[in-house]
């Protein structure tokens, strides 16, 4: 092996070695800009998720929330009524019966 041959051979391997450098720099670079894109999207993702509860609440949960206690104290003393006829008729019928 002469030695202008060796230097051509080594300058083909450097060349290539440069191009394949050059690859994996660009693959590494559109890796990288994909994870940072995909932690933004995670991000906004969370904040929605986490976001959406947290406003229904104090728009239209909370502001309502004196309404649905009465409504509650309503229905739970429409109970007590309820039980209080049903005493009445047990009451009339027995007296029927009687």
């Amino acid at each position: 092996m002469t030695p202008d041959n060796n230097h051509e051979e080594i300058k083909k391997l450097l060349v290539e070695n440069q191009r394949l450098l050059m690859e994996n720099n660009q693959l590494l670079t559109k890796m990288r800009r994909a994870a940072v894109w995909g932690s933004v999207f995670k991000l906004i993702w969370l904040v929605v998720v986490l976001g959406i509860p947290v406003y229904a609440y104090f728009n239209y949960i909370a502001p309502n929330i004196d309404t649905i206690k009465e409504n509650y104290s309503a229905f739970h003393d429409m109970s007590k009524d309820t039980e209080s006829l049903k005493s009445w008729f047990d009451d009339l019928r027995q007296g029927n019966q009687n």
